[in-house]
This record gives C-alpha cells, sequence and structure tokens, in this order.
C-alpha cells in the first residue's frame, strides 16, 4: 500500500513539474477581451499562446500575437509592420512599403479610428520601423487601440504568438 502511493505521488509531482514546465515556457492560454480583433477573435475567445515561437523564427507581418501593454492587461493584435518596413494608412487602406495590404479580416464598422496615418505620426523620425519594434493593429480598426494609439510595440514586450483558439468549441482554429 505504501509503494502504490508513493508511486502515485511521485506520478502527480511529475505532472505538476510537466504543467508548470509547459506554462513557464512554452505555452499559455489566453481569453480575448473585447472586440478589437473581431471577427477574426471574438470577446470572449480562448486562445493558445506559443511562448517560445520567436526564439526560434522571426516575428512576420500577419502575425496574431499577444503583447504585454504599458497600459493595462495583455492586448492580441495583428502585426503589420516589422523592422526595416514602412507603414502608412490613407483612405482606409494600409500600405506596407508603398503597396496596399489585402486585408480581408479588416472590419470597417463606423468612422472612428480610421484616421490616415504615417510612421510619422506614431514618432517614428525617419519613416522606418527600428530594430526591435514593430507596428500592430487590430482588425477592427474603428475601434481598436493600437499603434495607432500607443505606438510601436517592442520584441521584449510580445508574449508569443496565438497559434489555436479552442474556445468556443465550434469555432476551433490555427489559421488567423
Amino acid at each position: 500500500m505504501a509503494k502504490e502511493i508513493r508511486e502515485w505521488a511521485v506520478a502527480i509531482l511529475i505532472a505538476i513539474v510537466v504543467i508548470a514546465v509547459i506554462r513557464m515556457f512554452l505555452f499559455v492560454s489566453f481569453s480575448v477581451d473585447g472586440l478589437s480583433m473581431d471577427p477574426t477573435l471574438e470577446d470572449g475567445d480562448r486562445v493558445v499562446v506559443n511562448k517560445f515561437i520567436y526564439d526560434l523564427t522571426d516575428v512576420e507581418q500577419d502575425d496574431v500575437i499577444v503583447f504585454n501593454s504599458n497600459e493595462d492587461s495583455a492586448y492580441v493584435k495583428r502585426v503589420i509592420g516589422v523592422p526595416g518596413d514602412n507603414v502608412e494608412m490613407v483612405d482606409r487602406t494600409v500600405y506596407l512599403n508603398g503597396e496596399p495590404l489585402q486585408e480581408d479580416y479588416v472590419t470597417h464598422q463606423g468612422e472612428s479610428y480610421m484616421d490616415n496615418f504615417t510612421l510619422s505620426d506614431l514618432g517614428v523620425e525617419d519613416g522606418v520601423i527600428p530594430e526591435g519594434h514593430y507596428l500592430v493593429l487590430g482588425d477592427n480598426r474603428p475601434i481598436s487601440r493600437d499603434s495607432r494609439d500607443f505606438g510601436l510595440i517592442t520584441e521584449d514586450s510580445i508574449i508569443g504568438e496565438v497559434q489555436l483558439r479552442f474556445w468556443p468549441l465550434n469555432e476551433i482554429a490555427i489559421d488567423f
């Protein structure tokens, strides 16, 4: 009986350590709060964030990421511009290095927060995103608080890339 209890205790301890390592270094769940990524991600959706992906690869344009903000809790947004890019918005169209982006995921409901902008408007002096910085925008542009409000985000603030929506169960997805 004592041997069986000891085996169970060891198994439970190993499971706790494995879960702690996974949550600490590899993956974390995140609950979407708000409508700024609608319709891609909706309020209350639960997602899995890959915390180590950017140790292996670079952050890329179009990645959906979670990052720590200086103002509130973590945000989820889409990466639009990476280091070396020039980004501007003219008449609701985002231009990346002079070429218009095809953004089928963007919602244009209403007029607020849809103003034209350039990187200079966001405090970027030479009009090119510097190393270690990224421009992020929400998919629901009229209501999204994003780089248009708080400027570029830093690489250090990125928690990871959204790789799976697991809730609600009828909307499980891996492609954003």
